[in-house]
């Protein structure tokens, strides 16, 4: 091809590409305290096989501004070994209770016992890295276990 021919073709390119770039998520390691997090997760358990999860978050802190709060539940079955697949993905909508945003979810337990609420953003301590997302998990496991706990006290 000639160098003629290769700049119209090289434009083209950088014209397409961009809008075909994926974006790269990190699952953050820091804890909530090392995260300057504040919130608290409750499960109310009726015993009827369902569950409700309760998530009240007071401050943010490191990850501010999140644009999303999702309730993830994988699969049971990995991926040929590389992880899992979703079985369900859904925004929690959050609601102002005074100073806290506040989401529910009342789900089967079965699922609950495998799901997280995960806090997404595009943030880390005030910077947004171009095409690149960061989240936070919280596993529902832990609070199914104290509630269950509670219970039997």
């Amino acid at each position: 091809m000639t160098s003629k021919r290769l700049v119209p073709a090289l434009l083209i390119l950088a014209v397409v590409l961009p809008g075909l770039a994926w974006a790269l998520g990190f699952e953050l390691g820091e804890s909530k305290e090392e995260l300057k997090l504040k919130y608290d997760v409750s499960v109310t358990d009726p015993k009827t096989g369902r569950v409700t999860i309760v998530v009240k978050i007071e401050d943010y802190g490191r990850l501010k501004p999140v644009y999303a709060v999702d309730l993830s539940i994988p699969a049971k079955e990995s991926h040929n070994g590389r992880g899992h697949y979703m079985d369900l993905v859904v925004s929690m909508a959050l609601q102002k209770e005074g100073d806290k945003d506040v989401a529910r979810v009342h789900i089967l337990r079965e699922l609950a016992e495998r799901a997280s609420i995960q806090l997404k953003t595009g943030h880390l301590d005030g910077k947004q890295s171009p095409l690149t997302w960061y989240s936070h998990s919280i596993p529902i496991a832990k609070y199914l276990k104290e509630s269950d706990e509670k219970d039997k006290k």
